[in-house]
Order: C-alpha cells, then structure tokens, then sequence
C-alpha cells in the first residue's frame, strides 16, 4: 500500500497541474471570439490601415551630410 501511495500521489498532483495549464491556457472557442479574430485580420490587411511603425509624413525632409569614407581624417 506504501508503494502504490508513493506512486499515486505525484501522479494526482501532476494530473491537477496539468488540468490547470490547459484549462488557462486553451484558445477561446466561443463565436463572437472567431468574429473579433477574423475582424483584426481584415484590419490587418487592409490597404487604407495606418501602420504602428512607419515613417512619419512630417518627416524632416532636408538631406544628411555625405558619409566620409572610413580612414579619412580632417
């Protein structure tokens, strides 16, 4: 009986964790979760979307100075 309790307890506690991680884990599978998803990636694709990260239209527009080649001194 020791040996069978030894063994059967990780055994619960390892199923209990496990349960808990799918279950925190998992995907949302309800409808209205599928129509917000699929409305992010239209959004995403479309061609009048601004992006997060580009350039902006009130960029200074005056060009840098020239580098100079590697070695030159002044």
């Amino acid at each position: 009986m020791g040996v069978l309790l030894y063994l059967l307890v990780p055994a619960i506690i390892v199923a209990v964790v496990a349960t808990a991680a799918w279950l925190r884990n998992r995907q949302p599978t309800s409808l209205q979760h599928g129509v917000d998803s699929f409305r992010r990636e239209m959004e995403a694709l479309s061609p009048d979307a601004t992006p997060l990260h580009g350039r902006r239209v009130d960029a200074p527009t005056e060009a840098r100075p020239p580098r100079r080649p590697p070695g030159h001194e002044n």
